[in-house]
């Protein structure tokens, strides 16, 4: 198999039937690792049996390691096998016929060498989600924030910077890494001309997304670590710091199971104020 261009996923508790239509989506465009979060037995022999379909390598990590761990252990097992550029996917992302080929070629227009480029991000209703919204004469927008998946980066880019924070286990993990890309000169660009589908937290009610329960925890410890300790732009910091007590209100008026969100918002509160890190450990 040719690992020039390979594409990372990581699922976790994965429908089969999904995990078939992503891998059958990007194997006409190049190679893919699958790497495993699972924590249900079932789920997990399930996806290696459409892995072994498919004829991908797949690295079952026998449980819930976070997505900056998944994602690490599967740049390094393309970059092991050459692959000079990685291409970054969640398990529910739908990637259109020529993605490869349509980031490959944005990037050409950048004047600056190397630099990541990633596809819009496009919600189930066709609505851009993506955190850039402007057009530019060569294609490309810069940004200071790109979601992971969808996005394609050299393999040089990975040894300059470093992989991504495990300690953060999930949420925040790619803003953070493209924080320090633009600290050590690499642009990072959004491609006016290709998109990807994605499906976004559980479900949406007035406008507010709404993960499951235990996320409030992550994005409020992390969120918190990245206002603090991050080379975040002072821009996201004060929007953050605007956002955060904004959605705990809506959680408490909107939110379903709002109890045991708010709980995982204050246990998350409190951890980043104590330097904790990791999976939730409560």
């Amino acid at each position: 198999m040719n690992y020039a261009v390979t594409a990372v996923i990581v699922t976790y508790n994965t429908p089969a039937s999904r995990l078939d239509a992503a891998l059958s989506a990007l194997l006409s465009q190049c190679a893919v690792v699958v790497v495993d979060n699972s924590t249900q037995a079932i789920t997990a022999t399930k996806i290696r049996g459409a892995c072994e379909r498919h004829g991908v390598d797949c690295l079952s990590l026998g449980g819930n390691f976070g997505i900056a761990h998944a994602q690490n252990r599967g740049i390094e097992h393309a970059l092991a096998r050459g692959a000079a550029d990685i291409l970054l996917m969640d398990d529910d992302s739908v990637s259109p016929p020529d993605l490869v080929q349509g980031l490959l070629s944005a990037r050409v227009g950048s004047p600056v060498q190397p630099l990541v480029v990633s596809a819009r991000i496009v919600n189930e209703l066709g609505r851009d989600m993506s955190n850039c919204r402007g057009l530019s004469e060569n294609g490309l927008t810069h940004c200071s924030e790109l979601t992971s998946s969808g996005t394609l980066v050299p393999a040089s880019v990975f040894r300059h910077v470093g992989l991504f924070d495990e300690t953060l286990f999930i949420d925040c993990v790619d803003f953070e890494w493209g924080w320090r890309a633009l600290k050590n000169g690499i642009p990072l660009m959004l491609s006016d001309d290709v998109s990807i589908r994605h499906r976004l937290g559980e479900g949406e009610r007035m406008g507010l997304k709404i993960p499951s329960p235990i996320r409030h925890y992550y994005q409020y410890r992390n969120v918190m670590r990245m206002i603090f300790r991050s080379a975040a732009p002072l821009r996201w910091r004060v929007q953050q710091s605007v956002k955060l007590p904004v959605k705990l209100m809506l959680i408490a008026l909107l939110a379903d199971r709002r109890y045991l969100r708010l709980r995982y918002a204050a246990w998350g509160l409190c951890d980043a104020l104590l330097g904790r890190s990791g999976q939730f450990n409560h």
